[in-house]
Order: structure tokens, then sequence, then C-alpha cells
């Protein structure tokens, strides 16, 4: 137990309740019951549209970080998508697991920053323009089109443990399989789980660097959200459409002869509308092996244009540096294209696998979540309501392939490969404390800059905060040293860097990431700060931004540079009070990074 600005902070368990209000009967066989995580965001309104067909659902066994524990039945599995997007617009929306000690462990690590992949997604390079421009100039509807329409009608039920699932999985195997003939270098395999849809992997093995692994994939199940089992389900924007991406990718880099230096693996992904099964049990295998993967795109949903953006960037359980390396994508390889950022909630669909497992993970949407398809998971997700083409969806097939080139790298017949940086263009430069700014600095230009472990703690706050309070305005700008280390607020890390992996120079847009401790999602608040000069500062407001969970978590920003050698970004990390450059009190956190520009 420990003290909290409110008093004593309890953590406790309640014991597991059934998912159903009513006793069993005697002699009816039971469900199987799984246990699963789910954003406690989602609670309420999935309780709302389960109790409108009778159903009741159990009461967290197990909560931390805006995630919440259940015992469920199986056959509720089957109910919760449904409940899901009638309530929230999310597809699936909640993660399966085997044992309640798999799921309290989730629950724990969801609020936690990932380590695994955090290193490799430093930085990404866009130098592969020849080989991109060959692949996206050979991109058709017609192939994409073809193939939703096979799934779509062949299979009107995909879902992953009935038969007509495990059908679709076989022929995606043979189509893929075909596409790949004559190519020594490239298998397809099954990816087998204890149900009976298999996710499929094509992998086409890198030349130079194939111990690093680019992953562009989707899922291959559909569900009806009122008969999951035996009801219509073609599913032809959800998920065929993102599955056809996929494919035609795949197609267009055998035909134009590419051959990456990384090592790529096209995935469709079984049983992700019943809680990601597939996506996990592959990102977990890839973990427990050690696999070094530098970035995933996930495709879940292209065809259906829903509001005025071309693309809704997923920001929630993605990398904040990868998706600025695929929205550089989209501006210099689709450049009439716009995008905008959307948060779509825990567990909303296989990029989170991903993320949980400690990869980098992006991905792009067809719609923001109140203008998404409202014909999904019904009878009616058929190509018609996209009049019959598949135009939306080769935007995506070109991001796609824009992605597969320029992280993969390598080269398509005819190209030259451009240089590889091994681990996703390589680390920032660290920074070193500078005692005439009284802050990390990082004395030369290069891609970025990165604070290190410099800025852990605040204050005099056991431990201390070396060289606190690390502002260049230091008499100014003192923290505060009130609460416990990493259970109140605290700043602990400040990254600058381009998305496009080139040198700091006036004019580029930077990510600015910041890693906090937070305290709480709605009291805590991150400003970010930037100045031209470090000698004479006039701070610019970047903006101001919450947690999504407490404990350490790394939130993102973009600003351009402006014109001046040595440049500052501040972060002011508070409880309650309002934005400002510098202002005392409570639990507050100032700390600077100082960094060279061209």
């Amino acid at each position: 137990m420990g003290m909290s600005k409110f008093g004593p902070v309890v953590v406790w368990l309640a014991c597991a309740t059934s998912a159903y209000a009513e006793a069993p009967l005697k002699g009816k066989v039971q469900d199987r019951e799984v246990w699963i995580t789910i954003g406690t965001d989602a609670l309420a309104p999935v309780r709302t549209a389960l109790s409108g067909q009778g159903l009741r659902l159990a009461a967290p066994t197990f909560e931390k970080g805006g995630v919440a524990v259940l015992r469920v039945s199986e056959s509720q599995v089957e109910k919760l998508s449904g409940a899901m997007h009638q309530g929230l617009n999310r597809c699936a929306g909640f993660i399966a697991h085997d044992s309640q000690a798999e799921a309290v462990a989730a629950a724990e690590a969801a609020h936690q920053p990932q380590t695994l992949g955090m290193a490799l997604a430093a930085s990404y390079t866009l130098n592969n323009a020849a080989s991109v421009n060959a692949l996206l100039a050979d991109i058709q509807e017609i192939n994409i089109r073809n193939t939703i329409n096979s799934l779509s009608t062949n299979w009107t039920n995909r879902y992953y443990n009935v038969q007509n699932g495990a059908d679709a999985s076989t022929w995606l195997k043979n189509q893929w399989t075909t596409l790949a003939n004559g190519r020594s270098d490239i298998k397809v395999e099954f990816f087998t789980h204890s149900w009976k849809q298999s996710s499929v992997i094509a992998t086409i093995q890198g030349s130079t660097h194939p111990n690093e692994v680019v992953v562009l994939g989707g899922h291959l199940d559909s569900i009806n959200q009122s008969n999951p089992s035996t009801g219509v389900a073609p599913g032809a924007d959800d998920d065929a459409s993102g599955i056809a991406s996929v494919t035609e990718i795949f197609r267009v880099a055998v035909a134009k002869g590419y051959k990456p230096a990384r090592t790529v693996k096209f995935m469709a992904y079984a049983g992700e509308e019943v809680g990601l099964y597939g996506s996990k049990a592959i990102a977990n295998s890839f973990k427990s092996a050690g696999t070094n993967v530098v970035g995933v795109l996930q495709l879940d949903m292209t065809n259906y244009k829903g509001s005025s953006y071309d693309f809704a960037m997923v920001t929630d359980n993605t990398n904040a540096q990868l998706n600025a390396f695929t929205t550089s994508l989209i501006s210099k390889y689709q450049p009439g294209l716009s995008y905008t950022n959307i948060t779509c909630g825990y567990g909303c669909s296989d990029h989170a696998s991903w993320t949980a497992a400690g990869y980098p993970a992006s991905m792009p949407f067809e719609a923001t979540m109140s203008t998404d398809n409202k014909s999904i998971h019904t009878p009616n997700d058929t190509l018609s309501v996209t009049a019959g083409n598949a135009n939306n969806s080769v935007k995506f097939a070109k991001l796609g392939a824009s992605f597969l080139a320029e992280l993969a790298k390598g080269a398509t017949t005819g190209n030259t490969p451009p240089p590889v940086d091994s681990g996703g263009g390589g680390t920032l430069p660290t920074a070193s404390y500078d005692s005439t700014y009284k802050a990390p600095r990082c004395a030369s230009a290069g891609i970025g800059c990165d604070s290190g472990t410099l800025l852990n703690g605040r204050g005099t706050m056991s431990p201390s905060e070396a060289n606190a309070p690390n502002t260049i305005a230091a008499a100014a700008c003192a923290d505060s040293s009130k609460g416990t280390y990493r259970t109140d607020e605290s700043n602990e890390r400040i990254r600058v860097s381009t998305p496009d992996g080139t040198t700091l120079a006036a004019g580029k847009t930077v990510t600015v990431e910041a890693t906090v401790y937070a305290y709480s999602t709605t009291a805590d608040k991150l400003d970010l700060y930037y100045s031209a000069s470090a000698t004479s500062p006039s701070w610019k407001l970047i903006g101001t931004y919450s947690p999504s969970s407490t404990g350490l978590t790394t939130l993102s920003a973009s600003y351009t540079l402006p014109t001046g050698g040595v440049q500052v970004v501040r972060a002011r990390f508070r409880y309650n009070g309002s934005a400002s450059s510098c202002t005392a009190g409570d639990y507050i956190d100032h700390d600077d990074l100082v960094f060279a520009v061209q």
C-alpha cells in the first residue's frame, strides 16, 4: 500500500464471477470459460449492448492502467465483437488469453512502455524511391477487387472455428504459393492454431539483413455479429479488403523482381474478431524466439472511404516514430492525399498484438471511428457497399508497397539497392549534460537527440534527479520534490528526431517524444514547448497532451524546426494547473533538451 494525493491506494482482486447472471441448469453442458483484457472505457457500452441480448457481463477481476481483466464464457466471446461494434464502433476491441495469469500480465504491461522494438524504431530513412515507384506503377485495382470478390462470395462465413474459415486459409495459401512460383527465396506456409482456421505467412528472405524482419498483415476471418458460427458474414471490407491489399503488394513485389535487404513477412491472421487470437500467437512466438522485427504495418479495412481524409492514422497502441515514418511515405509518394489522427481503443486490431509484444507497429485506417463502415459484421458487408470496385484500397496498397521498399530496402529489377542502417536506421545520438546550458545537450547536428537516462527522477524526490532541474533557466524553473518516485508525476526522457532519418535542419518536421510517469489520465498534463534559441529562449507552445494510461507512457507531437543553430525543447509534466513554460507547483517536473540544428 502506498500514499496518493487522495490517501491510501489499495490494489485488490475481486473473486471471479460467472459471465451470466442465472445459475446453470442441472445437466447442462457448460461453455468453456476464457479470460480477456478489455479497455475500461468499453465496459459500460458493452454491458448495455449485451443486456439488450439478455446477457450480463461479469465484473472485472482486475483493473490497471485503463485495462480490465474479465472471465467470460466462450459463447459470450462470440457476442463481444458485435457489442464492441454496436457500442463503440470498434472491431474486436479486446484480447483473449489462455489463463488468468496471462490476462493479468497483459493488463500490467499495457501501461508500461514497450522496449523491445523502441531502439529499432528510432529513425527511418527514405532513400529507395526508384524501387518504390516501380512497385506503385504496377498496382492494379482489378487484382484487389478480384481477391475481395473471391473471399467474400466463395466463403461468406470465414469465422475462425468453422470449416469455411479453414478453407479460406487454404485458398489464400494456394494463391500466394502460385504468386511466388519460381522464387526460391520465398516460402508460403501455415501458422497453425488450436482452432480450425490457420494464419498464412509468405516470407521473402532478406538478401543482406535476413535477421531483421518487416511485417505487413491483415486478418482473414470474418464475423456475423448476430450469428458468428453460421450467419452470413462476407466481410468484403472487414477484412477481405486488407487481405486483398496485402496480396497485391506481394504480387507486385514478385512481378517486379523485388529482393529486400531485410526479410519480409506477409501475414493473414486467423481469429482477429474473437480477440486477436492469431496475431497474438504469432507476435508472442516472435518475441519468445527473439526475432528482430523493425516494423509492422496493419491493414484492417481499406476499401471504404468514410471521411474526407484518405487515411486515418491510429495513434494509440502504435509506435509514434513508425507512424511518423508512415505518414512521411504518404507525403512523399502520394502527395495529393490527406491523413488525420484517430484513436481506436484497446485491442482494436492486430497491431495491438505486436505492440503488446514490444514491437513497433502502425495502422492506417479507412475512416474515422465515427464515420466507419456500418455494414461490417453483417450480411451486408459486400462489394456493393463500395460500388463494386476496390478503388479506395489502391491507395492503401500503394502505401503498403512504399512501406515495404523503404523499410525493407533492397531493390526491384534494374535498380540499385540503397544503404541499410541496421536496426531501422540506428539509435539517436545520446545527449550529455552541458554545464553551460545546465541541461542535456547534443552538440552536433544529427538525425536527432535523446536525453537517455539523464532526466530520470524529479527534483530531490528520492532518488533525486541528476543535475536537477535540467532546465536552461535553472533558477526560475525549479521542480517540485513532493511525492514518491514511480508513483507520482515525473518526466523521464525526451527525444527529438526526423521521421525520415535525415539530419536536423531548419524547415524540417520533427517528432518530439516525452516519456513520463503518470499518476492520472485526467489530472496529469504534458506541456511541450520549443525555442529557436537555447541561449535567449522565446518559448512557443507545441501543445498540451494527456496520458492515455497511468505509469510509464510515451507522448509525442510534431513541429517544424525554425532557423537557429542551437535549439531547445521543454517538457513540463504537471498535476492540474494550466499550460506554462515555467511555473512552480506540486508534482511538477520541468526538463529541457538542447540540440544542434543545421
